[in-house]
């Protein structure tokens, strides 16, 4: 059983106008699967709301009363704006901010479900990592990973491990399983050094009590390619496995790491990501398969296709046929550095791999987190 979790709900479930997230995600996607025929309809599961109870696993009550508030004026009491970060222009009032997040979150937890039923799926629309228990954050107001971890414990799961592979840090996940050994959280992300959250993610961040040793962070430099990120998520995932026997993982599949997407300096092909995901399977077996960032519809659409047709076994289609490329086209977005041609993007599926041996950068960070974790 392979399932892909989504609604074409989100069409009108947007962030404001110029916000990075305003561009379709979920929608275009089931859209282009359709088009390319690499989806039956008997694949997909309808994603549903969040419940309240689901959502006070991990959030404070009076934060998620805050928010249900914003959502019925589409306006912020001030005092709310600035103890729950709410309303801001990172985190704007508008329809994706509650029902959004709440049918985001949902599909998070029914892909757990399909998951413990012995089925695999994917919610693109999850990964909002960044959203602490009482305050929006970096684009997000609901933690469905969280979420989905808690949920998880409380099915008896004992031993998790979370890995993301989102261009930036964790920020929140890993402040809230900080001091838990059940929890392994391990994420590969631009270095905080020039990249949000700026004040985490640091390698020296390894987790405090019974939690130290239980955190892993590899802040990777500007400019990481295929043979950089795919060297370092390999040393990554070798430490892990001597250090922890996970009897689930969730995985987070931000495509923000791409090359093409504005708002990371990381330089995947989106060949490099599919083998990002590869080598996680081939290390702990199937997971639970949520989204994260990304910024650039296209790239964006393009990496979770070329992903799900690995977890349908589907061949992946060498060109994209004429009716998916219309479904592309018509995404109302502008770019960004217009003068780099990115018709590719438009008539072929995958991209080649980038062949550019390991830096030596990052072979000396790696060295740094053997150093750290396997004394």
């Amino acid at each position: 059983m392979r399932k892909l979790i989504g609604s074409l709900k989100y069409r009108d479930l947007r962030y404001t106008k110029n916000h990075p997230l305003r561009i379709p995600r979920v929608s275009l996607l089931m859209e282009f699967l359709r088009a390319m025929d690499l989806i039956e309809e008997d694949e997909i599961i309808e994603s549903r709301e969040a419940h309240q109870e689901e959502l006070l696993l991990y959030h404070k009550e009076d934060y998620i009363r805050a928010l249900q508030e914003a959502d019925a004026c589409m306006c912020v009491k001030r005092q709310h704006r600035e103890r729950y970060n709410i309303g801001t222009y990172e985190n704007p009032v508008s329809p994706a901010m509650w029902k959004g997040s709440l049918l985001a979150t949902g599909s998070s937890i029914q892909a757990a479900e399909v998951f413990l039923k012995g089925g695999i799926a994917f919610n693109p629309a999850g990964g909002m990592h960044h959203a602490y228990p009482d305050r929006a954050n970096g684009f997000c107001f609901i933690n469905d990973p969280a979420i989905t971890i808690e949920f998880l414990k409380r099915q008896g799961i004992k031993r998790i491990l979370y890995i993301d592979l989102d261009a930036h840090h964790c920020d929140a996940i890993q402040d809230y399983y900080y001091e838990d050994d059940s929890v392994f959280v391990l994420s590969l992300h631009q270095s905080p050094e020039y990249a949000f959250p700026f004040k985490s993610g640091f390698l020296e961040e390894m987790g405090r009590g019974r939690g130290k040793g239980f955190n892993m962070n590899v802040p990777l430099p500007k400019g990481t390619k295929d043979r950089d990120y795919l060297y370092a998520l390999e040393e990554s995932l070798r430490i892990v496995k001597e250090i922890f026997q996970p009897e689930v993982y969730v995985l987070q599949l931000g495509t923000d790491t791409l090359r093409e997407d504005y708002l990371s300096k990381l330089e995947l092909s989106n060949a490099g990501f599919l083998r990002a995901f590869d080598m996680v399977r081939e290390a702990f077996g199937e997971g639970i398969y949520i989204g994260g960032g990304g910024y650039h519809p296209i790239a964006l659409v393009r990496a979770w296709a070329v992903l799900w047709c690995r977890i349908t076994g589907r061949e992946i289609p060498t060109e994209i046929k004429p009716t998916a490329k219309e479904v592309l086209l018509k995404v109302d977005f502008e770019e960004f550095d217009d003068d780099e041609d990115k018709s590719y993007m438009y008539n072929r599926l995958l991209d080649e791999l980038n062949d550019e041996p390991v830096k030596q950068e990052v072979k000396s960070l790696m060295e740094k987190v053997r150093s750290y974790f396997l004394v």
